[in-house]
């Protein structure tokens, strides 16, 4: 009589015919009208919390822009601080000179004169009074600095 022989296999090998599937039951869990009434809800105040913060977002950016185009038009528009520097008989002097707004006066920042510009001349002429031409006196520009040295000047004292 004969032996029959198993067969030889490697460890963690499974043989397909001993192994067998293994089935669930599917569960059909019925939900109540309530819970589907608070499921809608919920999904509802997600979606409303997710389109107002969309919309909240918005007008901030909006409101970002325009106040930062706002500021470059008015940087643009009004007039900028120059450093002049100026000299007579010798004495040499920088100030800074903004030249004003219309019905605004010239100002020199570290005088308490009045300035009355001949810019395209290179001739800058300082008054004691604004009425009185014989208080003026004439100095000569020989410089004229931009808006970033006039702030350094006014920065440094």
């Amino acid at each position: 009589m004969a032996k029959t022989s198993k067969k030889q296999s490697l460890l963690g090998q499974v043989q397909p015919s001993t192994k067998k599937p293994i089935k669930r039951k599917v569960q059909n869990h019925r939900t109540s009208p309530q819970q589907v009434a608070a499921l809608k809800a919920q999904q509802a105040a997600a979606l409303q919390n997710q389109q107002s913060s969309l919309n909240e977002e918005k007008p901030k950016r909006k409101a970002k822009w325009i106040i930062l185009g706002v500021l470059l038009a008015l940087f643009i528009v009004f007039p900028k601080p120059k450093l002049i520097t100026y000299e007579k008989l010798g004495l040499v002097a920088s100030s800074v000179y903004w030249p004003g707004l219309p019905g605004i006066d010239p100002v020199l920042f570290d005088s308490n004169l009045h300035p009355q510009p001949a810019l395209e001349r290179n001739t800058l002429y300082l008054c004691h009074n604004l009425k009185k031409p014989d208080t003026c006196q004439k100095y000569q520009i020989i410089k004229q600095e931009g808006f970033i040295a006039a702030t350094i000047k006014l920065i440094k004292g």
